[in-house]
């Protein structure tokens, strides 16, 4: 699972740099109070990026407590049907709610990180990353910070992609379940994989003749099975499988936003890396 011990590793290298910056008029901090202020931007970013690491443990605690549920049905009765299979299919829209806030968190961290690197650009004032992604996809200006933002330039745009029309657009329904098959007397549970689009969601009607109609579709799953011969040549089986897995387009929500979480750190400490090689300097990009 994600955490903060990363990028706190890096913030906090990167302020024990900050301490030993010089105060001068002709520098980038005229006094403590610019400092203070360069500082609280940094701790600002980090504030939202545990603000998305706390939704992101709560969609892993939501898939324990289902496959909590999903074990306490394979424990149920004694005696197994030689074939049977028993599914449950339920509305989870607190997983739609969490991702919402997580790319909102996200997002808000990487503006504030734009915040802070702007105070280098002189000319050039922002309070989120759009202006610079646009400098830094024309290509014209090179230097620091263009060059990082270049670099993660189709992971922010998906970001903020995803996340505007999620935000502002979009609202999409997810759900979760889990089945019990049993094979030949064996039992077998299976958790139904927790489904969003890999793209940012497209429009579906939401009506109630659409919902009653609803089928959930974006899983598929596989199987396979252990046989031995008999005595009297027959096959018996003696174990098998299931496994669920997201239908193209698609993706595991944890997986989405592991991926997510994974990027922004990469992002992060190539951004604290160029701005630690300014030395606390501010520069004129060359064209």
């Amino acid at each position: 699972m994600a955490s903060d011990e990363k990028i706190f590793k890096t913030l906090d290298n990167y302020f024990e740099k900050l301490d030993s910056a010089p105060i001068s008029s002709p520098g980038m901090f005229k006094s403590d109070h610019h400092k203070e202020h360069y500082e609280t931007i940094f701790m600002y970013s980090f504030r939202k990026y545990r603000a998305a690491i706390y939704h992101y443990s709560n969609v892993k605690n939501f898939i324990k407590t289902n496959e909590d549920v999903a074990q306490k049905l394979l424990s149920r009765g004694t005696k197994e049907d030689k074939t049977s299979k028993v599914a449950i299919s339920m509305t989870a829209d607190q997983y739609t709610y969490e991702l919402s806030a997580f790319l909102e968190a996200l997002k808000s961290s990487v503006d504030f990180l734009a915040v802070a690197c702007c105070l280098h650009l002189p000319g050039i004032k922002s309070d989120s990353i759009s202006p610079l992604m646009k400098i830094a996809k024309n290509g014209v200006k090179q230097g620091p910070i263009f060059n990082e933002i270049r670099q993660n330039l189709e992971w922010l745009e998906g970001l903020r992609s995803y996340r505007h029309h999620l935000v502002h657009y979009r609202i999409m329904s997810t759900s979760c379940g889990y089945e019990k098959r049993v094979i030949n007397g064996i039992p077998k549970i299976i958790v139904h994989p927790v489904c969003i689009p890999e793209s940012p969601p497209p429009y579906v009607p939401d009506t109630r003749i659409r919902r009653a109609m609803e089928k959930s579709s974006c899983f598929d799953y596989s199987s396979s099975k252990i046989c031995v011969k008999t005595e009297n040549g027959t096959e018996k089986i003696i174990d098998c499988a299931f496994k669920y897995y997201p239908q193209a387009g698609y993706i595991a929500i944890e997986e989405f936003m592991e991926l997510q979480i994974n990027s922004f750190e990469k992002f992060f400490t190539e951004i604290i890396d160029a701005l630690s090689n300014l030395d606390f300097k501010t520069y004129t990009f060359s064209k």
